[in-house]
């Protein structure tokens, strides 16, 4: 099932419209749904809790430094 969406433009856009080849519909109702997807998926992204992380590192970085070097 659809709905009827109407807009107004001006006059002028209408003739600049009328002298191209574009199924403007078509053109304008799959612009209107990806970004409604784009929005809603915003939306989600946004509601989504951060996965928390703690910063430590389990390894000690001074000893895989001093590994590196004594492979050298």
């Amino acid at each position: 099932m659809s709905e009827v969406i109407t807009i107004r433009v001006p006059k002028s856009v209408k003739m600049l419209m009328k002298e191209s080849d574009i199924n403007w519909s078509e053109d304008i109702r799959r612009y209107i749904e990806s970004r409604a997807k784009s929005l809603h998926l915003h939306k989600l992204l946004k509601r989504m809790k951060p996965v928390k992380t703690t910063g430590k590192n389990p390894v000690d970085s001074t000893v895989l430094i001093r590994e590196d070097r004594d492979d050298r």
